[in-house]
């Protein structure tokens, strides 16, 4: 097949995957934070159409569910977009739910009763900048594929993340996971592609260093949990380096990773005002509310150790989507009967919990193995093993200091083990290549 036919298949191949995960976003199940979400979208009137952004700052105290409190918590992002969103709709902010938004001390019934739930074109509005985000992801998916497997690294980590279930629920719901897996793989994309720039011998332009540190600017300021995938980018390009280290080239990288860095927390704090006021002060603040909150969700009763080591394995591909984290939910009729016509609607994704996910789970494992072994990993450099060890090992490590066993917060870690699912299924068929070709001497054919 020539190379415009290929190129044709694959823009086919992507856009049906953006189809696909734009299909579904009416259908998903509601979740109490959405409604949260879009009540903070208001933020876009007062910063972008009022143009007073530093109404939007805060300082002490943070009480429970205040506003201070969800602003100095919450990315800006998603609000920004769904702002905007709402202003091409025609809905204004006096149709925004109360605040604030959803209220978790009531029954989901009697929130429905006090207006909570937003209406379902509110919905919608809060629901589509996560979604095309949520789609606008697979580009991405398949560009880090790419560069562990060629082209068929790329239809398969794309396919994997694409057509998870756990991707695909949270990524359409109004929330900031859309966001955050946009802009995290974009960041981790970008910071794999410099170190297979720098490994092979060619130069990085500064426009690509810039867009690293955009990209990382915008991760963070879409959800704090973004940290793993910017991270993860910038280990990638440092430990890369050490893998063909010359002592002039590395003081060079390190600069502009350092750049890059600085550049990300500026871009950061320009985009989030609930940080302006003193924001040496309000970084502080931010931590220990965000402390006092997990305390506060864990209530004395934190996921054993051990337990959330098993997950870093199992919540991948082994474990069905969790719909919601409030087990009083599993009796309120709405939800159970949306959760019923979503499963049904063959929009879910793939169903992974089964043999599916069994082997899926097996090739990851392998591909950890194999990505190891030079002869047989569909990459040369180490740069790239190096890099997407250091990616999964930081997601590893954030997730065993989190407490709470909510399965959204795994979602980072489904991208690196994906590409390692990919580098085990293409390793494998490499070993079974060679098997094949071996002569009758008993040694691989040249």
């Amino acid at each position: 097949m020539t190379t415009r036919r290929w190129m044709l298949v694959d823009a086919l191949f992507l856009a049906a995957l953006m189809a696909y995960a734009l299909l579904g976003t009416s259908l998903a199940p509601f979740h109490g934070d959405e409604p949260m979400q879009i009540y903070f979208s208001g933020d876009y009137e007062v910063a972008v159409l009022q143009g007073n952004p530093a109404a939007l700052t805060t300082r002490p105290p943070y009480d429970i569910d205040s506003v201070p409190q969800l602003r100095i918590l919450n990315g800006s992002v998603h609000r920004y977009l769904a702002g905007l969103a709402r202003q091409i709709a025609g809905i204004g902010a006096e149709q925004l739910p109360p605040h604030p938004g959803w209220d978790w001390g009531l029954t989901y019934d009697r929130n429905v009763e006090t207006s909570h739930r937003p209406s379902e074109a509110l919905l919608m509005a809060g629901r589509w900048p996560s979604s095309l985000l949520l789609a606008l992801s697979a580009p991405l998916a398949f560009g880090l594929g790419w560069l562990v497997g060629k082209r068929p690294g790329a239809y398969l980590a794309a396919g994997l993340i694409m057509l998870n279930p756990i991707v695909l629920l949270n990524g359409r719901r109004a929330m900031q996971e859309g966001a955050l897996l946009f802009f995290g793989l974009a960041v981790v994309l970008v910071g794999a592609w410099i170190a297979r720039q720098r490994a092979g011998g060619k130069p990085v332009s500064p426009l690509v260093w810039g867009l690293l540190a955009l990209s990382g600017g915008l991760a963070l300021a879409s959800k704090h949990s973004t940290l793993p995938f910017i991270g993860g980018a910038l280990a990638w390009v440092f430990l890369g380096e050490l893998t063909h280290f010359q002592l002039r080239p590395f003081l060079k990288m390190t600069g502009a990773l350092v750049v890059c860095g600085v550049l990300m927390l500026v871009l950061f704090f320009a985009v989030s005002p609930a940080l302006w006021d003193d924001p040496l002060a309000r970084f502080r603040d931010l931590l220990q509310v965000r402390a006092t909150l997990l305390d506060i969700q864990v209530s004395g009763m934190p996921t054993a150790l051990d337990y959330r080591a098993i997950g870093l394995f199992v919540q991948p591909f082994l474990v069905p989507p969790q719909f919601f984290e409030v087990a009083s939910w599993g009796e309120a009729a709405t939800i159970t009967a949306e959760i019923e016509r979503y499963l049904a609607s063959g929009l879910a994704g793939v169903t992974f919990a089964s043999v599916i996910g069994a082997v899926t789970t097996g090739l990851m494992l392998t591909g950890m193995l194999i990505a190891l072994l030079r002869r047989v990993r569909p990459f040369a450099d180490w740069a790239t093993a190096v890099g997407l060890f250091a990616w999964w090992g930081i997601t590893a490590l954030s997730l065993l200091a989190n407490p709470l066993p909510w399965q959204r917060y795994f979602l980072p870690l489904i991208p690196p083990a994906a590409l390692f699912a990919v580098i085990g299924a293409l390793g494998l068929w490499a070993i079974i290549r060679q098997l094949i070709r071996r002569p009758a001497t008993g040694r691989v054919a040249a």
